[in-house]
């Protein structure tokens, strides 16, 4: 018994000790800092989500959501993982380095193609499957465990990304100059894509002309042109994706739009409330004149037209005239404003038309029409329409209308004192009445008187 006593107090004392180098260890792992598990890092992207596995490179540029950690961001490496868990690789590259700075964008060039990959690890066979694709960040001596990733499908000699959701996109055109323009002048198409990361091309069409095909750069393409011909068109783009399993094509609103000819006027927006006229003219008081309005010779009024060129020279004449008349010139708008015009005097009564012209060929007019006098009476109706051999139509000897000398024609007649015609007819019908009215007065009377002689009648 006493000779086990020191053994035993020796393992108690060595118990002891472990036990305090446990707790130590413990309190002192407890302490330290958590290392995080090396891993799956995020989502990895594709420029083109489906294509052949025969392409080299199949993955020509890839996308990550945020960066690489800094410690692992020297390089960058793409792999693929088959179902069995073998790791193979398609391409590595350090062009861009550092990738601490997300997310990344980067073109990962590759030896062989996927199917040529595939083939190392699958030599006979099918190699249809789902497989997953992850790029790597590596550090300066290509170690480094952190990965985004992605899965893909393989199908004969296709791959895809599975259940990849498309993005719907909006395209909407802008002319310049806005509405309209004359025929030659350089217009501006801009077509805005939304998102603005969209990728592929926008077609600029012209009804169903398709006018050119310009590539989508920061949402944005642009066409400039002067091929417009005269007259309405039709503007519409059409976004075409790159990629039509990651981007949905669009139709930007149809944008109506109008070339008119060299020197002519717009025509007016019939959205604007109140039509802008060509001609307005007011006397020298300002107050605005009606259309064809009635002058005076001598008479100054104020004409104002648009439509014209910047700053062109206006030459003003006048039908039926020889009066010359100072030239007008046009402002910045194309506006003729308040041309003080004179009626010549002296002047014959009736209508005329003041042409104000730019002085260019095809020039732009504008014509303000006028009258002097008084408006012509109203035609004489049918009845007083003269017969074709000086009677008149209702008048002659088929109505027993003659006059006292001489004898009308056959389509009418005249009297001896020169009536003619219904009231002449109206004159003799009403005489004859009258002759008869006093015959009957004289029968009635003498009819009275011997009626009381014979005692018919007592009153």
């Amino acid at each position: 018994m006493r000779a086990t006593a020191p053994q035993h107090r020796t393992s108690t004392v060595l118990l002891i000790c472990c036990t305090l180098l446990l707790a130590a260890a413990a309190t002192v792992l407890g302490l330290a800092p958590q290392a995080r598990a090396a891993g799956d890092i995020g989502e990895l992207t594709f420029e083109t989500t489906s294509g052949k596995i025969a392409d080299n490179p199949t993955f020509p540029k890839v996308s990550t959501e945020a960066a690489c950690p800094t410690a692992n961001a020297q390089q960058l490496q793409l792999s693929l993982v088959s179902p069995s868990g073998g790791t193979l690789l398609l391409g590595r590259t350090s062009v861009g380095a550092p990738y601490d700075q997300g997310p990344i964008t980067a073109d990962i060039p590759a030896g062989t193609s996927l199917e040529g990959r595939l083939r190392t690890a699958i030599p006979t066979g099918s190699l249809d499957g789902t497989y997953e694709i992850r790029l790597f960040c590596r550090n300066a001596a290509n170690v480094g465990f952190d990965y985004y990733t992605s899965p893909i499908q393989v199908a004969g000699d296709s791959w895809k990304v599975p259940s990849a959701a498309v993005t719907p996109t909006t395209t909407t055109l802008t002319p310049t100059p806005a509405g309209t323009a004359p025929v030659g002048t350089q217009v501006t198409l801009t077509a805005a894509v939304t998102p603005p990361g969209a990728v592929g091309k926008v077609a600029f069409l012209d009804g169903t002309e398709v006018l050119d095909t310009v590539d989508v750069a920061a949402g944005a393409a642009e066409l400039k042109t002067s091929a417009l011909a005269a007259g309405a068109h039709t503007l519409t783009a059409k976004y075409v994706p790159t990629d039509p399993a990651v981007y949905a094509p669009s139709d930007s609103p149809v944008a109506n739009y109008t070339v008119t000819e060299a020197g002519s006027s717009p025509s007016p927006d019939p959205t604007e409330t109140e039509t802008p006229a060509d001609l307005d003219v007011t006397d020298e008081d300002g107050t605005p004149l009606d259309v064809n309005p009635t002058l005076t010779p001598g008479q100054t009024v104020l004409v104002t037209a648009r439509g014209y060129t910047e700053d062109a020279t206006v030459k003003v004449v006048l039908t039926d005239s020889e009066s010359p008349f100072p030239d007008a010139t046009a402002d910045a708008e194309g506006t003729v404003a308040d041309y003080e015009f004179t009626v010549p005097d002296p002047l014959a009564d009736g209508s005329y038309t003041a042409t104000l012209t730019e002085d260019a060929a095809d020039g732009h007019s504008v014509e303000f029409v006028f009258s002097l006098g008084d408006a012509p009476g109203p035609d004489p109706s049918p009845s007083d329409t003269a017969g074709a051999d000086g009677g008149t139509a209702d008048g002659g000897t088929t109505d027993g209308s003659t006059g006292g000398d001489d004898s009308g024609g056959s389509d009418g007649s005249s009297g001896g004192d020169g009536g003619t015609g219904p009231l002449a007819s109206t004159g003799g019908n009403a005489l004859t009445l009258g002759l008869a009215a006093l015959s009957l007065c004289g029968l009635g009377t003498l009819f009275v008187l011997r009626a009381r002689r014979g005692g018919l009648l007592r009153f």
